[in-house]
């Protein structure tokens, strides 16, 4: 099941610390998310685990992933009692020192960049981000730096009101595709906190999409 479990249709416990424990088989998923069905009526509404802390524990096997449950309405707006969505945790930003951590979810997102090298006496590159993540951010068009190469990277999230301004390092040089993986530095806290909710809100879409277009 890419970076949440083995596959569809894996066997799975859901465990709500001091609240429930819950089987179910992974039903659907999207980079960093899951519809998870519920193998027996739940113990307790599904409503009062909706937004808490939880584990998913794989049946075969000794990973275990942390995430936040949402409960799903149904058609008459009241809560299922037989499904429910899980979202990975959000990774925080690596520290400087700290090797990127590959396992931070990651979401697609192309949008234009601008790039400003350290190095560059005068104007700057023009590029593409490809997807993102809380630890870092994949581009293309930037072929001219290598690793360990300091930029500022400048690109939009949702509008050209909602600008991302950060200063970034080359971690991965990838020259067959022109692509560069790029770790994010000097980091303010609310542009943090800012990229997480981001990507947050993009797995739980995603799972909604899916959802509707499978119903």
């Amino acid at each position: 099941m890419e970076d949440i479990g083995a596959g569809d249709r894996e066997r799975v416990r859901i465990v709500v610390p001091r609240l429930a424990s819950l089987e179910a088989v992974v039903a659907r998923i999207v980079p960093g998310a899951a519809e998870l069905a519920l193998l027996a009526a739940p113990p307790l509404p599904l409503r009062f685990v909706h937004k808490r802390r939880a584990t998913i524990l794989p049946i075969a096997g000794d990973d275990r992933i942390d995430g936040t449950l949402l409960a799903v309405p149904g058609p008459t707006g009241a809560v299922r009692d037989d499904v429910l969505h899980f979202l990975r945790t959000v990774m925080p930003f690596a520290a400087a020192r700290r090797p990127q951590r590959r396992e931070d979810v990651r979401i697609d997102l192309v949008r234009p960049a601008a790039m400003v090298p350290d190095r560059l006496q005068r104007g700057w590159l023009n590029g593409f981000t490809r997807n993102v993540s809380a630890g870092g951010i994949l581009v293309a068009g930037a072929e001219a730096l290598g690793a360990g190469d300091r930029l500022r990277l400048r690109f939009e999230l949702e509008s050209e009101d909602d600008l991302f301004d950060v200063v970034a390092r080359v971690v991965r040089v990838d020259d067959a595709w022109g692509l560069r993986g790029l770790r994010l530095e000097q980091i303010d806290p609310r542009e943090r906190e800012r990229l997480v909710r981001y990507v947050f809100t993009a797995q739980r879409l995603a799972l909604q999409r899916l959802r509707h277009g499978a119903a």
